[in-house]
């Protein structure tokens, strides 16, 4: 007897998805992540995305997801996996989330949808703030500045460097700038860890691990790094922002 052909992907792929309706819920979450996918795709912006170009981005993720945990090969493994994943117990059923529950969820979305937002605007007031106290002699750190710093003469150094954390401050207000102040940002807190190293004596009370107050100063730049990496994170959502949001809160 002739054996019948191999069904080819697409129709695995089909098959496993007609099999069971277990997977409609997870099939329609994807669908939208890929409704969303055209808004967030980089391509030429004279040309937007085609279903073409979201489906070759779709299905390269899944393989490369599938490659690198081992749970299935190629887009028609990924089709069988979730067409069985109810009837393995691999997902638990769906259960009813009490009054802490929901209220827990509500408010970690509600941090998830503004907290970047909000850290961009803190950031850019400090380093607005702090800068402007600078060329008027009433920062603090003036003095720590000037003894690091000394082949520039503190009248000149000191007055630049308000006016460049200024415009730091300034372009983190202004979001299509955002760019220009991280590249401003890490270009200065790469001078700001100097004292650490010219100024031990007055950064520690034991080195490495005692820190004075100004030692403090110092190193809770790491914060600030931190969070300019955070934002730097959301420079390319563009368009596609508020189109991905509804997804990551969808799903």
């Amino acid at each position: 007897m002739s054996q019948p052909p191999p069904k080819s992907d697409d129709e695995t792929h089909y098959a496993a998805l007609k099999a069971t309706s277990s997977a409609r819920p997870l099939v329609m979450k994807w669908a939208l992540a890929t409704v969303a996918l055209q808004d967030l795709i980089t391509t030429d912006p004279k040309r937007p995305p085609t279903w073409h170009d979201v489906a070759d981005a779709a299905s390269k993720w899944v393989d490369d997801y599938g490659q690198r945990t081992g749970r299935w090969k190629g887009t028609a493994g990924a089709a069988l996996h979730l067409s069985t994943m109810d009837a393995a117990g691999s997902i638990p059923p769906p259960e009813e989330l009490g009054w802490f529950a929901r209220i827990d969820r509500m408010i970690a979305l509600t941090m998830q949808r503004y907290g970047t937002f909000l850290l961009r605007i803190s950031l850019g007031i400090v380093f607005l703030w702090f800068g402007a106290l600078k060329p008027f002699g009433l920062s603090p750190a003036n003095e720590l500045v000037t003894r690091t710093i000394t082949f520039i003469p503190p009248r000149i150094f000191i007055p630049v460097l308000g006016v460049w954390e200024m415009l730091i401050g300034l372009c983190l207000l202004i979001r299509p700038l955002a760019r220009v102040a991280l590249l401003l940002l890490f270009a200065q807190m790469a001078g700001t860890v100097l004292p650490l190293f010219l100024l031990p004596d007055l950064c520690y009370t034991h080195i490495p691990y005692g820190l004075t107050l100004e030692g403090q100063y110092i190193v809770k730049n790491l914060c600030l790094i931190s969070a300019a990496m955070v934002v730097g994170g959301t420079v390319r959502y563009g368009q596609g922002r508020r189109q991905q949001e509804r997804v990551t809160l969808w799903l």
